[in-house]
């Protein structure tokens, strides 16, 4: 048993002693090689032919890099300047791809044509068939007035598009009818007994009209635009056939639907339609259209006339009402009516 024990130890202090040797050895052969050559580099350029130091700096492109071609087969420009003398090996691209879609029926009728130019770009041509469309709604409206409106639209619109040179152009067409209808349905309006003081002429027999009333008449005018008078209000004749002293007055005519205030003496505005126009009537006053105010003869139709031309107001047709109003206010309180004379 001492004799094994003793022959592992001897090969371990063999192993140590070469280990120990071998490592003295390695680190005097790194000295000695160190000595001999202190600073050194590895000459070589891994058959590139490319110098790090000047040619790459020099050789760097200075302008705007194509972009690679669809075909990714075409090389950059720049390839050969990047790494000179490097072969490039260039294989044949291949031919233009053409693609061509059969015309696909979608909504509408609309036909949608797919085409490839020799760039490869996919070129959208859109066509759009003839299209018609009528429409001819017919609503027709009552109102509770005697109004009745009938409208008839009519709308054709036409859309043409030609695809092969890719002009698209559009037609509409509106046609519209509209037919108002318009009855107008005349209402009786109570009228007042003619006083047997007015009547078509003068006679000096007047009536009084209190202010704040009003008196409705029929009577028969004619509103048939000739530009003359063709009514007549007549005035109490003042003392001694002088004139009149006209009072405020407000004269009225109507169809039994529309009213029209011919003539009103009182509201300081110039009544031009008749003979008592304040900017031809002699004696300028303060207001001008005062109550009671004194008119001559000279100013006046046949002495005591206020004659009106009631086409300046009144659209052309036949009234058969006539209102006369006394306004509140009136120095004497009432209105004298003479008489109410229609001319031809």
């Amino acid at each position: 048993m001492k004799t094994i024990d003793r022959e592992r130890l001897d090969w371990t202090i063999v192993v140590i002693i070469i280990l120990v040797i071998g490592l003295v050895c390695v680190i005097i052969a790194g000295q000695l090689a160190l000595r001999f050559s202190p600073v050194w580099q590895l000459g070589t350029n891994m058959e590139s032919h490319l110098d790090p130091n000047s040619a790459y700096l020099t050789s760097r492109p200075g302008r705007f890099i194509e972009p690679v071609d669809a075909s990714i087969l075409t090389q950059p420009g720049w390839i050969n300047s990047l790494t000179p003398g490097v072969s490039i090996i260039t294989e044949t691209p291949f031919p233009p791809l053409t693609i061509t879609f059969s015309p696909v029926p979608i909504a509408a009728s609309s036909t949608a044509t797919f085409a490839a130019n020799p760039t490869n770009t996919m070129i959208f041509i859109p066509w759009f068939p003839t299209a018609t469309q009528t429409r001819k709604p017919n609503p027709t409206r009552t109102d509770p007035s005697p109004t009745n409106f009938v409208y008839t639209p009519t709308s054709t619109q036409v859309f043409t598009s030609t695809a092969i040179s890719s002009t698209t152009t559009f037609t509409v067409t509106p046609s519209a009818t509209a037919t108002p209808t318009i009855t107008q349905t005349l209402v009786p309006i109570p009228t007042d007994s003619t006083p047997p003081e007015i009547g078509t002429s003068p006679d000096g027999n007047v009536y009084a009209l209190p202010s704040g009333s009003s008196l409705t008449l029929n009577t028969n005018l004619v509103a048939n635009g000739d530009g003359s008078y063709d009514l007549v209000y007549y005035e109490r004749s003042a003392p001694g056939g002088t004139g009149v002293f006209l009072d405020w007055v407000i004269i009225e005519i109507g169809d039994g639907i529309n009213w029209y205030t011919v003539f009103n003496w009182g509201n300081n505005i110039a009544d031009t339609n008749s003979n008592m126009d304040f900017n031809i009537l002699p004696n300028p006053q303060v207001p001008q259209e005062t109550d009671q105010r004194d008119i001559p003869t000279s100013a006046l139709y046949n002495g005591t006339g206020i004659a009106i031309d009631v086409d300046a107001i009144a659209p052309p047709g036949t009234y058969s009402y006539i209102r006369f109003t006394a306004p509140a206010g009136d120095s004497d309180g009432q209105t004298e009516i003479d008489a109410a004379e229609v001319l031809p």
